[in-house]
């Protein structure tokens, strides 16, 4: 796992790596080495390279990076932002006896095949303006550019993701250590491109982390595996509102079959019986008890039944404003020992309401995305927030967005696979579906990770096959990776 860490945060590491006796000069060095290998990976010989540098520590990083790239024998400048007088004298003269010339950022004359930005560092909390904030609007307009960001791309605030007056635009970020929790939220994602972590030499250890796929261990069944053995899965949702609900549920039936559920039963509004069971594939359908406007009612029959039998239930696809879904949410709480995933509308059902959920049986699963999040709790879609959240309901938090946060209120991971082309209505839901599947042979936490971390590895494939507007969550499914973990 990678560690996402604030401007304070690496600073003090930073401070701790230098009283430990290493020299701060090895680590630049590295950092330097660090660009120039993110340069080498898309140049050749004949391409014209200009590095922008700012009078502090990343302009430091980068006039050592243009000094070797010039002794491999690339064709770099070095353009210097802001007064020169306060540039560091032993890196200016690092950079003539290597024979980089050197040049006012004024002087820049648009000629180049790649540009690297390290004007700003992480250490940039005030908006950019003037001049300089005119040059990185025209080094972000040229075509044909391609653009490497030292660290972190300059105007990009390090702990937020703000756009401070103005912000480079990367194609590619060589961040040095670990990500910045910035560089993951706000504008983090639009701005840096796609994100290179480089080790120079600083030792961290951060509570909130980006995973992948090896940092959990496979789950494989015995030979002696059985389908009740498997685990037994409900969906729960619908509403006769709604006539997608029974596909957007049967979706999530199908991720839960492929995530590795041992059967899937949909429970359904009765309105839905013929619709549903004209489109029913592998997975078994139960119709229950629903009011005149077709909202499943509450009946602790037929909740007792699926508590007796399940191992996890999924709640809340397509079930609109039930006037019983809240009382539903409690009484699987209080009630089943299993794990429950409260999604979508089950999740407006029980919003400024919550605090039932920590003293049941149920392991407890939260799904929002931004917006509902923000009406659950009345609070800003934070890590912070997030990890609020969980400790209050003493359960498990998955806050999806382009940066998923995933919190038991003590741990937070950050999923970053995925593409935009998720941005899609039926990727939540068949995203419940993965959670509750994976939370029979898992840990809810565990599940849940793998499940943000398989579909969004998923996506990146299917988008190679799909454009990127044609995607749906149907093909996520197909591509998804079921040995990756």
């Amino acid at each position: 796992m990678i560690d996402v860490l604030t401007r304070e945060q690496i600073a003090q590491a930073e401070k701790q790596t230098v009283g430990s006796g290493v020299d701060v000069m090895l680590l630049r060095m590295n950092a330097a080495l660090a660009v120039v290998g993110a340069v080498e990976r898309i140049a050749d010989k004949k391409s014209r390279i200009a590095v922008f540098c700012g009078s502090g520590g990343n302009g430091y990083d980068g006039s050592i990076a243009a000094c070797r790239l010039k002794r491999s024998g690339y064709d770099v400048a070095v353009y210097t932002v802001g007064d020169v007088n306060k540039f560091p004298c032993d890196a200016l003269a690092y950079a003539r006896n290597e024979g980089v010339s050197l040049h006012a950022a004024e002087k820049y004359g648009g000629d180049a095949d790649i540009i690297v930005d390290a004007i700003f560092g992480i250490g940039l909390n005030k908006p950019i303006v003037g001049k300089t904030a005119e040059l990185i609007d025209r080094l972000n307009a040229e075509n044909g550019t391609f653009r490497i960001a030292v660290d972190i791309p300059s105007g990009l605030d390090a702990n937020t993701g703000e756009v401070l007056g103005t912000a480079f635009r990367a194609d590619a970020t060589v961040s040095f250590t670990c990500y910045k929790l910035g560089m993951l939220f706000g504008e983090g994602r639009d701005r840096c491109g796609r994100v290179t972590i480089e080790n120079v030499g600083v030792k961290t250890d951060g509570n909130i982390k980006v995973y992948n796929d090896g940092d959990f261990k496979p789950y494989r069944r015995k030979p002696s595996a059985h389908k009740g053995a498997a685990g037994r899965v409900f969906i729960i949702g619908g509403s006769g509102g709604m006539i997608g609900a029974p596909l957007m549920a049967g979706a999530a039936a199908h991720a839960a079959y492929l995530n590795g559920a041992g059967t899937v039963t949909v429970c359904l509004p009765s309105v839905h019986r013929a619709a549903a069971s004209a489109r029913a594939a592998m997975a078994m359908m139960k119709f229950l008890p629903d009011t005149r406007d077709g909202y499943i009612r509450f009946e602790k029959q037929w909740l007792d039944e699926i508590i007796s039998k399940a191992v996890a239930i999924d709640i809340g696809t397509g079930m609109g404003v039930a006037p019983d879904l809240k009382r539903t949410v409690e009484y699987l709480s209080e009630n089943f020992g299993g794990v429950l995933v409260v999604d979508a509308d089950a999740l407006n059902a029980i919003k400024g309401d919550h605090a039932f959920l920590k003293s049941g049986k149920a392991k407890v699963v939260l799904t929002p995305h931004v917006g509902e999040f923000e009406r659950l709790t009345g609070k800003p879609a934070t890590t912070e927030n997030a990890a609020a959240l969980a400790r209050d309901i003493g359960g498990i938090v998955v806050l999806k967005s382009a940066t998923t946060i995933v919190t038991d209120g003590k741990q937070i991971r950050l999923n970053v696979a995925g593409t935009p082309a998720m941005a899609k209505g039926g990727m939540g839901d068949v995203l419940g579906g993965c959670i509750t599947a994976l939370s029979c042979a898992y840990e809810p936490f565990d599940a849940a990770c793998i499940a943000c971390y398989r579909n969004g590895m998923g996506a990146e494939r299917a988008v190679s096959s799909y454009a990127e507007t044609m995607l749906t969550a149907r093909d996520v499914l197909k591509f998804a990776d079921y040995d990756e973990l």
